[in-house]
């Protein structure tokens, strides 16, 4: 059970339900709207005629608001139910109109992905999973079954199954297939968990899908969201809220001893299977795709391997088969059964192309496994069609026509099939001592079969133990012993029992379930928390008060070392160029910080990855400028490392911070070659940073161009987002690429200094005018000599038998409309390594939000209000708040200015409003991230132009110059 438990109070007069937590008290009331047409009243303070609006009474209302210690002392008011404590609320549901209150009441601890062992060799878990035992849930409206709660026993219980409204909810959260956890996200795999363990974490990162009572919690995540950010941490720190997934859960730990290791380390080994809500009462049911793209029995399976130094993961997708058929019912018993289609693959492909676009783009690259049963005619047609709609997607089919015992029998041939997808995919490895990724799992296997979920499961099992023999093979202290490939396979039979039982039982029953998901999915209840919404629609009305616009220094820095670590360094010239100020960050991209060998690469020094932390950190912090820098956070795949400092008074403006990487060495297998990339937020300002090291040679151009789109498309952060999703973009690193002329006219120009007839033959510089590789980045002219390649020590170009010829291998690109770089250059007198270093210095345009000014300002509003508040009931409250025009509280909070002139500066400051510039391809504000928008305008562009006297904007209205003139 865990240690956060819930205390339960019930309110009388008026009826209530109280949660208490940790010392956070929350109290829960339905809203009745009382019987009164609408009339006019008038505000007495500002002699101005309102009309009354009342909530709408088709949605149940809830009124939501904390109480302290003190009014919870109160025993005649409220009762405390000292019997029982709850692990957890997962929200409010409605059944038949009437408002219910979802908790657990008893759980059971299952799992823990990751652990850390003390030095007695006991096993800490720093993330927990429970499964749901049994819920109970509690009417914010009757005191009908109060007494079941207060008197536990047999025929409580039994009631409480039988004749409670929530009866049937209450049997489907116990019977085990429901999951929590309150240290992570368990809606996500573990390669998403980060380090960051908060509420704000998992509401922001947290895919919905899998989350079952996501419907129950969404009004009071909205009300969280509108709390300020001091009660926001008093409701996050007591662990009130709670999101469960559906499907298994199961960690095993293992003493993984073998007589050729007898000292080797404890392992675990964690299955998560997660079913989806994304078809919502169909979820688990054999039914085909939907218009939408939703398809049936959708379940991510994730297996993680855990030791003391390292965590590996794998997902596999197990779902229906994405088309259009159905089973007619009335065949005869005993009869073959003979699936009708009910779209050919022309018109299924829309909703096709949509289910596997939402997979591409939370998993990347989707590859397709089909198992067909042999000698069926209906299930080859088919299988023939999926193939048809998945090469007009341009995506990889696989149908194997197998028997379930050939997926016992004969694995090897299975996995022979699918070797090209094992190893293009990799799987997700994580060096937990050295901080470093050294694998990422970068497409995903989809597993369908049409008459049952066992036997994707099954094959699922199979490559699981595939995908773990190879990634362990890599690592030399991980001894893969008979033990820990039985109890993976024990886990992966407990896993496939579980579902395939499940799945079952709501087939056998599927209007009954039906039902029943339909309550759970469809719930609505508006939450209603006067003061804290009001405050919360003012203090968007004054944003300007406590957001401004300002500039920030940002100083990006790329140098490949060459795996060299020399002792004596000076880096001033590279990280403070001599007349330059000190920017408000610093992020430093390194190249080649191993050895590019394969051995180098599967085990990376620590050492390396610290000793240049602490020596770019010394050199920051040693400057003229009196200005202080922290490291605050670091990434490394391979030979390519990323650090970002930040300087100590731009901390708190820094978060969000998230990272993803990619390899692109030998078709993606190895890390010699590949990005780390980085997304944080800078106050409301969104930016990513990508250090990568691109394919070498003069003739690679292709390659490195393959490389950059792998990147650019692989790369992903929270909820999908893409590099192209950010505000700013900043890409660093050994891009390769070389300068199409001889050497002799290379080195003789170098000399001449003539460096823009050298970028004209330069290949990135090419490949961006003809909008290959970059498009939409940006690159300030160069105007130092080429980087590479020198002879080590020496300033001195080439001199080997190679003999290379210069070029600009590395550099620094931005995108965004936020950014204008300011300087570009190079470190010439840092001469260890065959690079030279590279700088540039970016000023961002950033949205700053005063979060101490916010809380003032809140805190203001939040006084007056009360003051106003404090002698009426509820339901006077909403009615005063509701009639309260923004523009009289913003006269009160500015005393200099009276009520008229206040209202005059509203409405002068709406009038004046500029709406945002149009979109572009880089920036579109009316639509989702990521989606495009195309106008057609009907003019004759031959003979008409843009007005270029009209503002940029054109829903700007000008009188006096027409929108389009004559060419």
């Amino acid at each position: 059970m865990p240690v956060d438990n819930i205390k339960i109070f019930i309110g009388r007069n008026p009826r209530c339900i109280v949660l208490s937590s940790g010392g956070y008290n929350l109290l829960f009331q339905r809203y009745h709207q009382r019987e009164a047409s609408a009339k006019n009243a008038v505000d007495h303070e500002n002699l101005n005629p309102v009309k009354l609006q009342f909530i709408n009474d088709k949605t149940p209302t809830v009124i939501l608001k904390q109480i302290s210690d003190e009014e919870l002392a109160d025993q005649i008011q409220y009762v405390e139910l000292k019997n029982q404590s709850y692990d957890g609320f997962l929200g409010l549901i409605t059944v038949h109109g009437s408002i219910y209150a979802a908790l657990i009441l008893h759980s059971q601890k299952v799992g823990f992905p990751r652990w850390s062992e003390t030095e007695n060799g006991k096993i800490v878990p720093s993330e927990n999973i429970y499964r749901v035992l049994d819920v109970d849930f509690f009417s914010l409206e009757t005191t009908v079954f109060d007494t079941y709660f207060f008197d536990k026993n047999e025929t409580s219980e039994e009631k409480l199954l039988n004749e409670h409204p929530c009866g049937s909810l209450k049997k489907l959260f116990r019977n085990g297939t429901f999951y929590y956890s309150k240290e992570f996200d368990i809606s996500t795999t573990v390669k998403n968990h980060g380090l960051i363990h908060n509420l704000e974490y998992i509401i922001n990162n947290g895919d919905s899908n899998f989350v079952w009572n996501a419907s129950l919690v969404s009004e009071i995540i909205t009300w969280r969201n509108r709390l300020p950010l001091g009660e926001k941490t008093k409701f996050d720190s007591s662990k009130i809220l709670t999101f469960i997934i559906r499907g298994f859960c199961k960690t095993i730990l293992i003493d993984n001893n073998s007589p050729k290791d007898p000292t080797s380390e404890k392992v675990s080994l964690t299955i998560i299977s997660r079913i989806s809500t994304e078809n919502r009462e169909n979820c688990l049911t054999n039914d085909c795709l939907t218009e939408d793209g939703k398809a049936s029995n959708f379940i991510e399976t994730e297996i993680v391997t855990t030791t003391k130094n390292f965590i590996f993961s794998y997902t596999l997708l197990t779902a229906n088969i994405p088309l259009f058929w159905e089973m007619p019912e009335n065949q005869l018993l005993y009869s073959k059964k003979r699936i009708k289609l009910i779209k050919d693959a022309e018109n299924t492909q829309p909703a096709f192309n949509t289910h596997f676009d939402s997979l591409e783009s939370k998993y990347g690259i989707v590859s397709i496994v089909n198992l067909v049963k042999p000698r069926s005619e209906s299930q080859e047609f088919l299988a023939e069609i999926y193939r048809k709609c998945a090469e007009m997607k341009s995506l990889k089919i696989t149908n194997l026509v197998s028997h379930s015992s050939s997926l016992v029998k004969n694995p090897h041939k299975l996995i022979y099939l699918l070797t090209e997808d094992i190893y293009e995919f990799g799987s997700f490895a994580y060096d937990r001592e050295k901080g470093i990724y050294f694998g990422k799992q970068t497409g995903v296997l989809r597993i369908s079969a049409y008459d049952s979920i066992e036997k994707p499961i099954k094959l699922a099992m199979i490559i699981s133990k595939e995908i773990i023999e190879l990634t362990t093979k890599e690592i030399d202290k991980f001894c893969l012993t008979s033990m820990f490939l039985d109890y993976h396979d024990q886990l992966w039979h407990e896993n496939c029992f579980q579902l395939e039982r499940l799945h079952i039982k709501n087939t056998k029953n599927s209007t009954k379930y039906k039902k029943i998901y339909f309550k759970l999915f469809n719930s609505t209840v508006k939450l209603y928390d006067p003061l804290h919404f009001y405050i919360s629609h003012y203090l968007r009305q004054l944003r300007n008060k406590f957001t401004h616009e300002r500039d920030a220094t940002i100083f990006c820095g790329t140098f490949n070392v060459s795996g060299k670590l020399p002792s004596v360094l000076d880096l001033k010239q590279w990280l403070i160029p001599e007349g330059s100020q000190m920017a408000n960050i610093y992020i430093i991209g390194l190249e080649e910080v191993i050895e590019l060998t394969p051995g180098h690469m599967l085990l990376v020094d620590p050492f390396i990855k610290s000793y240049w932390e602490r020596k770019i950190l010394k050199e920051l912090n040693n400057n003229d400028h009196g200005a202080k820098y922290t490291k605050r956070w670091s990434n490394q795949l391979g030979g390519v490392l990323l650090i970002f400092f930040v300087e100590e008074n731009e901390y708190t403006e820094i978060k969000n911070i998230e990272g993803d990487v990619k390899r692109t060495g030998f078709g993606g297998m190895t890390s010699n070659k590949g990005a780390v990339a980085m997304s944080f937020k800078y106050s409301a300002t969104t930016f990513c940073i990508v250090v990568s090291h691109l394919a070498a040679g003069l003739d690679n151009v292709s390659q490195r161009h393959n490389d950059y789109k792998t990147i650019f498309k692989n790369i992903r952060f929270a909820r999908g987002a893409r590099i192209k999703d950010h505000d700013a973009v900043m890409w660093m690193g050994d891009f390769n690429y070389r300068i199409l002329m001889s050497n002799e006219e290379v080195r003789q120009l170098i000399v001449q200094k003539e460096f823009a007839t050298l970028f004209q033959r330069d290949q990135l510089n090419q490949q961006m005018i003809a909008g290959e590789s970059f498009p939409y980045f940006h690159e300030m002219p160069i105007n130092f000599a080429p980087t590479y390649k020198f002879d080590p020590g020496t300033k001195s170009y080439d001199t080997s038998e190679k003999n290379r010829i210069p070029a600009w291998t590395d550099r620094i690109l931005g995108r965004g409309e936020v950014l204008r770089q300011t300087s570009y250059g190079s470190a010439e007198d840092i001469i260890f390594s065959d690079h030279r270093p590279v700088y540039a210095t970016f000023q961002a345009h950033i949205t700053v939000i005063d979060e101490q000014k916010r809380a003032n300002l809140s805190n203001r509003i939040y006084e007056r209000l009360k003051l106003k508040l404090s002698t009426l009931d509820d339901e006077e409250k909403v009615e005063y708040l509701s009639n309260k025009a923004v523009s009289i509280l913003e006269s009160r909070l500015n005393s200099n200015k009276t009520n008229q002139e206040a209202l005059a500066t509203t409405n002068k400051e709406k009038k004046n409003a500029k709406l945002p510039p149009p979109s572009s391809d880089l920036k579109k504000w009316w639509v989702s991230t990521g989606k495009s928008v195309k106008i057609v305008l009907d003019v004759d562009a031959e003979k008409l132009m843009i007005n270029p006297k009209r503002d940029a904007n054109p829903f700007a209205s000008d009188d006096h110059e027409p929108l389009f003139i004559e060419r």
